[in-house]
């Protein structure tokens, strides 16, 4: 007697992410996006390619890298938009290449589906599903995700979504929020005018953030202390954490190994100052100084803690990291109910319920970072501008002004929070004038939130 053969397993189905380094966000959205479909499908497999570092020829790629993080750094407005305009001719030039490149990926991984989260190549990169659909009669789209906040300054996205051909837009899906429209402007105009597509064709989603934000989403804080925790890579940096946050009244719970956990007081005050994944160091140190000099003119305040981004610590060098350590050591009559805590990078299962529990953030106006905090933000958005005072201004910065000092789409990205969220664009000069109650207590020796919140 013979027996059919064993029916086969199904192959598991293959998923390409396109990303770029160019971009904390567009990283943190591929992350998002790849934990999301693990979700949905365990057995994925996962090909992930950055658009710089992968394809474009190692030199040629880590050169735009450093050259973009390296003005994020340094708050180089201008040469953040001479990079945003230069992309138009990266586009062109290098068509050819990211076309090759992606056809070649394609037929080597037999891939099932392709995500996409960098503004750059959609035209290369459609034309290769389009030979990829006629030789293998499997038809593929790009799926598009709108990583920065869909408002009509995002011409990164559109542009090169508007010139696709009609042959091209079937192959497209572009995944993103609600958009920012402008007075009388219903969803479809913004679409048709931005991008030239039907807002039918438009694939709205729900804000795209790592798992570990989708946990603390809709969350109401409790009475009970919050735990919090921060990691370290070497001895030096809990060293210099340990040089910081010694000198206030907020000490760790527990020290294991590379973690540093704190019990968060429930009428403890938490600000969280993170200017992107390249942060502005100078602006960064201003802060930390800023908020230093208006804990010393408080007096009864309840406890108060300033978390601080301070990017890589590489031991031995000056890094921001130890600036901010070293002056906080060194300020003669510190003020005690003043914490302050740097950290360099985490990862989302940290930010995540840092986010959650910091009733102040100051943040750039990254499309990510933006998302993640209109997931589980609860408390005042502060938006950072790199706008400065002339010498002897004395004059408040008009609306107009500190746009100026946010870089291209990142401008409407917090005029965007400013509507939805009522966020404040701030800088290191102005924070002084939305702190309120911030480091003042009631009659009651308790700290209103609401009057805080009021007048931030």
């Amino acid at each position: 007697m013979s027996f059919p053969d064993a029916p086969l397993f199904p192959r598991p189905k293959k998923l390409l992410i396109i990303t770029s380094s160019a971009g904390g966000g567009l990283i943190q959205a591929a992350n998002a996006k790849e934990q999301e479909a693990l979700v949905k499908d365990p057995t994925l497999i996962v090909i992930r390619k950055d658009v710089l570092t992968d394809w474009m020829d190692g030199i040629f790629g880590k050169f735009c890298v450093s050259r973009w993080n390296s003005a994020q750094m340094k708050g180089n407005v201008a040469a953040l938009r001479f990079f945003i305009a230069a992309q138009y001719f990266f586009d062109y030039l290098c068509w050819p290449y990211l076309f090759c490149c992606a056809l070649y990926t394609l037929f080597k991984e037999d891939i099932d589906q392709v995500i996409d989260t960098q503004p750059m190549g959609t035209s290369a990169l459609i034309k290769a599903l389009r030979i990829y659909h006629l030789k293998r009669n499997k038809k593929v789209c790009l799926q598009k995700v709108l990583v920065d906040l869909p408002t009509k300054a995002a011409t990164h996205f559109f542009r090169s979504i508007k010139d696709l051909t009609k042959k091209d837009r079937p192959y497209l899906n572009l995944i993103t929020i609600a958009p920012l429209l402008e007075e009388g402007q219903s969803a479809e105009e913004f679409w048709q005018t931005n991008c030239g597509l039907s807002d039918k064709e438009i694939h709205y989603e729900d804000v795209y953030v790592r798992q570990a934000f989708r946990k603390y989403r809709q969350q109401r804080r409790g009475t009970e202390n919050f735990p919090l925790s921060v990691r370290y890579k070497t001895q030096e940096e809990l060293q210099l954490m340990q040089k910081t946050f010694s000198r206030g009244s907020l000490q760790p719970c527990a020290m294991i190994e590379g973690e540093v956990r704190f019990s968060i007081p429930a009428n403890a005050h938490i600000i969280t100052v993170l200017l992107g994944s390249q942060p502005a160091n100078e602006s960064t140190f201003n802060y930390v100084k800023q908020f230093l000099r208006i804990a010393s003119e408080s007096v009864g305040s309840h406890p108060c803690a300033l978390f601080v981004f301070c990017a890589q610590h590489i031991p031995g060098h000056d890094t921001l990291f130890r600036k901010v350590a070293n002056y906080v050591s060194a300020m003669q009559k510190y003020p005690k109910h003043f914490t302050v805590v740097p950290f360099s990078f985490q990862n989302d299962d940290i930010i995540a319920p840092l986010f959650f529990r910091s009733d102040v953030t100051c943040t750039r106006s990254g499309g990510q970072t933006a998302m993640e905090l209109m997931c589980v933000g609860s408390g005042v958005m502060w938006i950072h501008s790199e706008t400065r005072k002339a010498e002897g201004q004395t004059e408040e910065f008009s609306l107009e002004q500190l746009l100026e000092g946010i870089p291209g789409w990142e401008a409407a990205n917090a005029l965007y929070l400013q509507e939805v969220r009522s966020a404040k664009i701030v800088t290191p000069e102005t924070i002084r004038s939305h702190v309120g109650s911030l480091f003042r207590a009631d009659v009651n020796g308790e700290l209103s939130a609401r009057s805080f919140k009021s007048t931030a």
